[in-house]
């Protein structure tokens, strides 16, 4: 039971960010949720129950949604999502997750450095909303990534967070190449046998504080402006890099 109400707590947190940001809530979890699950399990679990916030964003603003950039997202990861998939069983994910958090920590905080210094100088941000060519191999990786835990959110936001400008058509573009990316690993899942009656009792136990998230995160999102939005971003990457060091 404390198990449990442990990964509850940690999916609320999660979840709530998710909701307010398009992204972020599986990567802030998994380090908490497979260190008391399990590795396997752990990414299973929170694939399927990450589906629900993000199916709600989805539905609620599909009109903003950024049919263009989702399509470009969408084509370079999922190829590597089956990459991720058959690496998943294979590589060494402990020492690919470092590399990970990493390459985040150093993203996240080249943004950042770059955000403070445009604000002091006053001047327009033309530079942040440029899609570079690394942007692109972004994409790459994080179709792996995702297909291997679930959590490609930070490397692609490398590319969204310059693509997508708005940020409702941020957060509902984001969500639904994530209901996409989601629901083709659950149905490789059920291919492979990875789903059973103990992960589907647990995801019943977590849809509670799911469905707590959706509200707490609906009640925040709208008290966001565009400024805050672009600086939570940037601060929940390097936040996601350093949990996933610990």
């Amino acid at each position: 039971m404390t198990e449990i109400l442990l990964c509850g707590l940690t999916v609320f947190l999660s979840f709530t960010l998710e909701v307010v940001t398009g992204f972020g809530g599986t990567v802030m979890a998994v380090s908490f949720v497979t260190a008391l699950l399990g590795m396997h399990k752990g990414v299973v679990v929170l694939t399927l129950v990450a589906i629900i916030p993000q199916l709600s964003v989805v539905i609620r603003e599909r009109s903003r949604i950024d049919w263009k950039n989702y399509l470009i997202i969408a084509g370079l990861m999922l190829p590597f999502l089956f990459v991720g998939r058959m690496l998943q069983s294979a590589a060494d994910t402990a020492v690919l997750k470092r590399i990970l958090a990493c390459f985040i920590i150093a993203v996240s905080a080249f943004r950042l450095i770059r955000y403070f210094s445009l604000m002091r100088k006053k001047e327009e941000q033309d530079g942040e909303t440029k899609v570079r060519w690394y942007s692109y191999l972004a994409l790459v990786g994080a179709g792996v990534i995702h297909g291997m835990f679930s959590s490609g959110g930070p490397l692609a936001i490398v590319y969204a967070s310059s693509a997508v400008k708005e940020k409702d058509s941020f957060r509902s573009t984001m969500c639904l190449l994530w209901v996409t990316l989601n629901t083709i690993l659950v149905v490789s899942y059920i291919a492979d046998g990875s789903l059973n009656a103990e992960i589907g009792r647990t995801i019943l136990c977590l849809v509670p504080f799911v469905a707590a998230g959706i509200i707490a995160g609906n009640l925040i999102v709208r008290r966001v402006n565009e400024k805050v939005f672009s600086l939570v971003v940037y601060i929940c990457l390097l936040v996601t890099g350093v949990i996933m060091l610990l």
